[in-house]
């Protein structure tokens, strides 16, 4: 039970063989999760896993008050909207690229990208409409997108794989992203007439895929292939 690994679950990491290989490795020897999880135990935590074979990460043990189911569905409701525009850029992604799944490991580069997106203009509009952080509408198609790639990086989605030909690969996170969402349209779509506006939402609010009680909902089994995007 390396330090590295504990410390890389306990700051909230999705851990994957693409985003985190060193701890990915050290979580797939034998006995090493249920070592691991053992130790979660002690701060009421437990080692979760996404599917069979996806990424690891820490969730609390059980969430069975009213308060608790409570801030699930809140959580909930956070996710659906802030992380609605990562499902939204990752769909641009798969219409681009013909046979794209959007599973870990799938390479994704900016250069195919933006071809695909030059060359129609139904994807030009789609680009354009995405709400990407620090983008307007003087950009570039090329400096849309390697934003929106960026944005995806930075939250955990991406790893820049090729810095020379911006080549990046989907990580073990996207299947969290893809559950989730298939978890809100499946159980409680009655949120979707109860959305939290985004002038409801607060900088705090926006790193809610790190929250707890979230990180329960539809873990632990393999994301519906139905759900991906």
């Amino acid at each position: 039970m390396k330090p590295e690994t504990l410390n890389t679950l306990l700051a909230g990491h999705f851990v994957c063989q693409y985003a985190f290989a060193e701890a990915h490795a050290d979580l797939s020897e034998p006995g090493e999760p249920e070592r691991v999880d053992q130790w979660l135990q002690s701060l009421d935590r437990r080692l979760a896993r996404l599917g069979d074979d996806g990424a690891f990460f820490v969730a609390p043990m059980q969430v069975n008050t009213n308060e608790q189911v409570n801030k699930v569905r809140s959580d909930l409701v956070r996710f659906r909207d802030v992380y609605g525009l990562l499902v939204e850029m990752l769909n641009l992604v798969r219409l681009t690229k013909d046979g794209f799944r959007g599973v870990p490991g799938d390479y994704v580069q900016l250069a195919d990208i933006l071809i695909k997106v030059n060359e129609d203009t139904t994807l030009v509009g789609r680009l354009r409409e995405l709400r990407i952080p620090g983008a307007d509408s003087r950009l570039s198609n090329n400096e849309l997108l390697r934003k929106m790639l960026e944005k995806l990086r930075a939250d955990g989605y991406l790893v820049l794989s090729n810095p020379s030909t911006e080549t990046y690969q989907i990580t073990g996170k996207v299947d969290h992203l893809h559950a989730v969402m298939q978890y809100l349209v499946e159980n409680v779509p009655e949120l979707t007439d109860n959305a939290l506006s985004e002038s409801d939402l607060t900088e705090d609010d926006a790193g809610g895929s790190q929250n707890d009680l979230l990180r329960t909902a539809d873990t632990d089994r393999q994301p519906d292939p139905g759900g991906r995007g």
